[in-house]
């Protein structure tokens, strides 16, 4: 079975956005999920979607998350998914 792979929408300078990269790193150290930061500035539909609305935590398409995700609430959205 593979892992949730999650797509972070992100942008420079967020320190939002650092604490959710944090929580996605310990994440996939634990086996939980993949991911990938998605620069919403460098893509203008991105830009026009979410604005300055991040970070964003999405899966398969559907947000997951947005601008606060804990360790805690990831490993239970996450156990949700399977």
């Amino acid at each position: 079975m593979s892992l949730p792979h999650i797509q972070l929408m992100t942008r420079r300078n967020c320190c939002l956005c650092d604490e959710a990269k944090a929580v996605l790193e310990a994440g996939a150290a634990g086996g939980l999920c993949s991911w990938e930061a998605v620069d919403v500035d460098r893509d203008k539909a991105l830009l026009v979607r979410f604005g300055l609305d991040v970070p964003v935590l999405m899966f398969d398409g559907k947000v997951l998350f947005k601008h606060r995700v804990s360790q805690d609430s990831l490993t239970s959205a996450l156990a949700g998914l399977g």
